[in-house]
């Protein structure tokens, strides 16, 4: 009898597909492949194979086999399938013991699909002196790339997040939406790597492509040329869950190497929960279609909310070619969309015209424990919303609930260059997580 444990590994690929200048077929003898913490049942990529049917005139009521489209190599057809890895895990976080994502497999698996920008801190900084809830002097000076980054603090208790608008690289350093009134004294905040959609000349952009590996009893498959087509956020009593689905370029087996399912490498820090933290909004409208001439500077405004779900979505346009097996050099990321649903247990009045007054805010969304590589937010810098808030939902039974929906907008409140624009800068979404 074989059983089907099975774990599911992922390396970052230093060119895509990693295809083989002399063979024109994938060779992983290169790459190195890191066990994920994932959820087993989703650990399954079959593929399907790509294939012409055949219709040809016969002379009776028979078939004609299809027509496989691959490759050949010494004379025989290459296997060859297509299909989607998928894979769901929390954001459990690196810990103290470790300063960046780069050879992590949440870095790597957030890198298949989004640009990241590590922060020039990435310690905990006790700073030197509060001028606002909105502007801090550091005791180290933060680099200009570090404007887009999001950052937290432990306040009464709580983490709370913002993101840098601004930094005068030898002065203060400007954040919005605002602190609590609990950004006094001189408190420690910490910086996060923050993964983004990157914006303006930059757009379409990723860090790399992935393969990845399933192991388990007697059977070993391999994905090629994988790029994240989707990313959805969404709460399991409390807990961050992601589930992260790729498109690969190329499926294939090597049963013939199994040694078994591969122990999971964990991370040190904590997984990100729903709890101890705030869902917030600027209590303005940032710059959006107009460039901002200086970094934003938004209040807050705390939400009532119970639950929420996060949804990214990258169209995918393979760029085709017929030099190699994969069909395509790269998969471009020609669009994206991220749909941010909140579930408000006390109805807010401050966005009941929003949707009609076309309004967009500063949305983030933040999670505890925060700390020395700890934390996870989610940020929509400029959000606009989809649906009209006043109609609330009354379906149940208890009490009335009011669901803001939003989309990414244009954002252009973090005050850059055209230089900033391969960083986090005006990004128009976020993804922190504590290093």
């Amino acid at each position: 009898m074989t059983v089907t444990h099975r774990s599911l590994s992922v390396a970052v690929e230093s060119t895509f597909g990693s295809i083989s200048s002399t063979t024109g077929l994938p060779d992983n003898s290169g790459l190195t492949y890191i066990s994920i913490p994932c959820e087993r049942d989703p650990i399954i990529i079959p593929g399907e194979p790509v294939a012409s049917e055949r219709n040809d005139a016969r002379d009776g009521s028979y078939f004609v086999p299809p027509e496989p489209d691959t490759v050949y190599s010494s004379g025989s057809r290459v296997r060859r399938r297509t299909g989607q890895v998928v894979c769901r895990v929390d954001l459990t976080t690196i810990g103290s013991g470790a300063d960046t994502y780069a050879s992590n497999y949440l870095g790597y698996l957030l890198g298949g699909g989004l640009k990241t920008q590590l922060p020039s801190i990435v310690d905990g900084d006790a700073v030197t002196a509060i001028a606002s809830v909105n502007k801090f002097t550091p005791t180290t000076g933060y680099a200009v790339a570090d404007v887009g980054c999001l950052i937290s603090a432990e306040l009464s208790g709580r983490a709370e997040y913002s993101a840098i608008t601004d930094n005068d690289v030898s002065g203060d350093v400007t954040v919005s939406p605002a602190f609590s009134a609990g950004f006094t004294g001189t408190p420690t905040v910490y910086p996060m790597q923050t993964w983004y959609i990157p914006s303006r000349s930059n757009t379409g952009t990723k860090e790399h492509s992935l393969s990845f590996k399933v192991d388990g009893v007697n059977f070993r498959s391999y994905a090629y040329g994988c790029v994240l087509e989707s990313l959805s956020i969404t709460l399991d009593n409390g807990r961050l869950m992601g589930e992260f689905t790729y498109q690969a370029a190329l499926i294939q087996d090597d049963h013939s190497s199994a040694s078994g399912p591969v122990e999971p490498a964990y991370n040190d820090g904590a997984p990100p929960f729903f709890r101890g933290s705030y869902v917030v909004i600027s209590n303005g409208s940032p710059a959006s279609l107009s460039d901002g001439t200086v970094g934003e500077t938004q209040g807050r405004v705390a939400l009532s909310c119970e639950d929420f779900s996060l949804t990214l979505t990258n169209t995918l346009t393979p760029l085709g070619h017929s030099n190699d097996i994969l069909a395509m050099s790269g998969m471009d990321i020609s669009d994206v969309s991220v749909e941010l649903s909140l579930t408000l247990s006390s109805p807010s009045s401050t966005v009941a015209d929003d949707y009609f007054n076309r309004t967009v805010r500063q949305v983030l969304v933040g999670t505890g424990p925060t700390g020395d590589g700890k934390g996870c937010a989610l940020m929509l810098p400029a959000a606009m919303l989809t649906n009209d808030p006043s109609a609330f939902d009354v379906t149940g039974n208890d009490i009335v609930r009011q669901t803001l929906t939003y989309q990414q907008s244009r954002y252009a409140g973090d005050f850059t260059t055209a230089a900033y624009e391969a960083n986090a800068g005006n990004s128009p979404f976020r993804l922190g997580l504590g290093v």
